[in-house]
């Protein structure tokens, strides 16, 4: 063999061998972006008459989803989706819809839609809560949180959480609310250890209000990062008097536009890390003015990058299948369990009402 060939034999070895590593970490590495909704739909079953804006809320929830569908959203997680959510299923325009657990009083309100599968769906209703024919009334619906595995690529999966927390902010309100931070994360350190995890929903809470603590512990407590702050107060976790003048001087109003109770926390792990791309608080309103959700929906974009060489799951994933035993217990149970709770609570509120 002359030298000439066997130079030419190594050449291409050593092109062929400094070629494969380069290969391999480009397939190692994954790259995508994900557009989260989260809102609040606004479910409930109140006839137009009754409300101050005669609004309708079929015809509201109708429209919303033509406004939700403009946004080519990857992920929509909605908060009080109790008696229309036959509509939401049929005109939202994305492949895998979670079970709807039941209108008012049976069900949480919360659903996914998703342009991914969706496996392992749970539903926790809150150990505490507070309010029956006051405060929101927040123990007259199983409120809670419920989680979903997407898998965003081939044996790839994130844990998303969407969840309500109590209303109002009286003394009791807010102890209930931490509480139910604290289940929640609970549950996130069990299920969802070594996992990528993205937690949205209606919070009823904002990082300016210390009590509610989000900070400890979200944050500080559990490493988390929360879009609005990552992009719009630099990072800044506690809220300075400068930072609250400043957002006051910039919006007439905090809510639906800055440390608005809509929000989004997201954290790394299993090979999966997230940077926020962009935020946005958007209002929905009618032709005629009338306002189509809750509250402003919230608009996100992440970017994720996955590390195949880091994803190690061992766990096993099952679809969500409809369970007619479970479902008739737990109309049962919801039912019986407002019904006690309204009428222990009528003879105080009419003694109020009376002044005696």
């Amino acid at each position: 063999m002359s030298k000439k060939i066997l130079a030419i034999i190594l050449s291409a070895v050593l092109i062929f061998a400094c070629a494969v590593p380069a290969f391999a970490e480009d397939d190692a590495q994954q790259t995508g972006t994900l557009k989260i909704v989260n809102c609040n739909a606004d479910g409930l079953p109140i006839p137009a008459f009754a409300t101050p804006e005669n609004r309708d809320p079929l015809e509201c929830t109708s429209l919303l989803c033509d406004r939700l569908n403009e946004l080519n959203a990857d992920i929509i997680g909605v908060q009080e989706d109790f008696n229309f959510h036959s509509v939401l299923k049929r005109k939202i325009d994305l492949p895998y819809k979670t079970l709807h657990q039941g209108g008012i009083p049976f069900g949480d309100g919360m659903n996914f839609f998703a342009r991914f599968p969706m496996y392992n769906v749970v539903h926790e209703a809150w150990e505490s809560s507070y309010g029956v024919l006051d405060s929101s009334s927040d123990q007259l619906t199983p409120k809670g949180f419920m989680c979903a595995s997407m898998e965003i690529a081939d044996g790839v999966y994130i844990d998303v959480y969407d969840i309500h927390a109590d209303a109002d902010d009286g003394e009791k309100d807010i102890a209930a609310r931490v509480s139910e931070f604290q289940q929640l994360l609970r549950y996130v350190d069990t299920y969802s250890k070594d996992h990528a995890v993205i937690i949205l929903g209606d919070t009823n809470a904002r990082f300016q209000q210390l009590e509610s603590r989000l900070n400890e512990l979200f944050i500080e407590g559990e490493g988390f990062k929360d879009v609005w702050i990552e992009l719009e107060n630099e990072g800044r976790y506690t809220l300075t008097d400068e930072d609250i003048a400043r957002f006051n001087a910039r919006y007439s109003s905090w809510w639906g536009v800055w440390d608005s109770a809509e929000k989004v926390f997201y954290r790394d792990g299993g090979g999966v890390s997230f940077e926020a791309l962009s935020h946005e608080y958007k209002w929905y309103y009618s032709d005629e003015g009338v306002q189509l959700a809750d509250h402003a929906a919230q608009i996100v974009e992440l970017n994720y990058s996955i590390d195949n060489s880091a994803v190690q799951d061992t766990r096993t994933y099952n679809e969500e299948t409809f369970d007619l035993a479970n479902w008739l217990t737990l109309h049962v149970k919801y039912f019986f369990k407002s019904l006690f709770l309204i009428l222990g609570a009528l003879p105080g509120l009419i003694i109020e009402k009376i002044g005696l």
